[in-house]
């Protein structure tokens, strides 16, 4: 917790794991945040049990020569193995009356703390997200296909201030919330190992009658490594998403609307996502093709999901669930499990937006 005499504003959590290379690349856009002198932030890194130099880089960026805008940078140490974990000690460490959330293969824009704050603000919100754009490896294509972006982290469709909606959901890493909604609402459920635990809380903050709001002026930039950019890693990440849907969907509608839903999912995938994959393969689209197969996996894994949680309810998680667990996938898939295996691309700026 803060010192008495540290007046902090916002606390800007970084969860980490096993990925040095790409924290410091984070932690040097953090401590270069514009605030036009309108609060005061520091940066709070919970490392979630890394086996690399994490620390090292965490201590690094505390030194007062390098904290740069932020009041301080300082580190805790999360043992429980997960995402929510560590966010929700984050939440527990933190100073600040704001907390933001921002991951550990991002770099943010100089404005994006400064752009959540005047939204909130300005809308008198207390929940608030900003844009995620991708940062490619030099030299590679940016997928053409829009869900494929959009599975790599990009936030598309929403090119004006808006508010968040039950399609347009904000995600952890370009995120704000008053730490007394947290108190309303609960923190990160723990057993998402699947990931979905940032639209499960905010399935929960919209329940609750908080009005969560948009600005796409405030950008984090998704450091996308060469390997994500592979089939299989899309299709596992369409695989999980079709679970962690499920599961938010099981939640919202319950045991006797979920069947219609999952018979308007099976016909969404019968009559648009086939089409879309036998058209795209005919005229020789790959983006195309492997989007429509992606959305089609995605609803197979969704009505599997969803017919498991009809018979046996949301505690019981089978095999497939582990088998998409978020952080087992990254290392097997992505290479996280040798230290600094995960570095940062060489960055170059995306083609247009759609």
């Amino acid at each position: 917790m803060s010192s008495p005499d540290l007046a902090i504003d916002v606390s800007v959590v970084v969860a980490t794991f096993n990925r040095a290379a790409m924290l410091r690349e984070t932690l040097r856009s953090l401590v270069e945040l514009e605030t036009d002198g309108a609060f005061a932030y520091e940066v709070l890194v919970v490392d979630n049990a890394s086996s690399d130099n994490t620390p090292q880089a965490i201590t690094e960026f505390a030194a007062v020569d390098r904290r740069g805008s932020a009041v301080r940078v300082r580190g805790v140490r999360e043992p429980s193995p997960g995402v929510s974990h560590a966010r929700n000690r984050g939440v527990g460490e933190a100073a600040g009356d704001w907390v933001a959330f921002h991951d550990d293969d991002q770099v943010a824009d100089p404005r994006w703390l400064a752009e959540l704050v005047a939204l909130a603000k300005r809308r008198s919100a207390l929940v608030v997200g900003g844009a995620v754009k991708l940062k490619l490896p030099a030299g590679a294509k940016e997928p053409s296909a829009r869900y494929l972006r959009q599975m790599l982290g990009e936030k598309v469709g929403m090119p004006a201030e808006q508010p968040f909606n039950r399609r347009q959901i904000p995600g952890a890493g370009s995120l704000m919330i008053d730490r007394g909604v947290f108190d309303h609402v609960g923190l990160f459920d723990t057993d998402l190992e699947i990931g979905g635990e940032d639209a499960d809380l905010y399935r929960r903050i919209r329940a609750a009658g908080y009005e969560a709001w948009y600005t796409p002026k405030a950008i984090v930039h998704h450091l996308i490594p060469a390997k994500r950019l592979d089939s299989d890693y899309m299709r596992w990440t369409a695989a999980r998403h079709g679970q962690h849907v499920a599961l938010r969907e099981f939640l919202d509608w319950g045991p006797r609307k979920l069947p219609l839903v999952m018979a308007a999912r099976l016909g969404q995938a019968t009559i648009n996502y086939l089409p879309r994959y036998l058209a795209a393969r005919l005229t020789g689209d790959r983006d195309g093709a492997l989007a429509a197969r992606c959305l089609m996996l995605r609803s197979q894994s969704y009505l599997a999901k969803a017919w498991r949680l009809l018979l046996h309810g949301e505690g019981q998680q089978g095999a497939a669930d582990a088998a998409l667990s978020l952080r087992e996938g990254r290392e097997r898939l992505v290479g996280g499990q040798a230290p600094e295996a995960e570095t940062p691309p060489r960055l170059v700026a995306t083609g247009p937006q759609e």
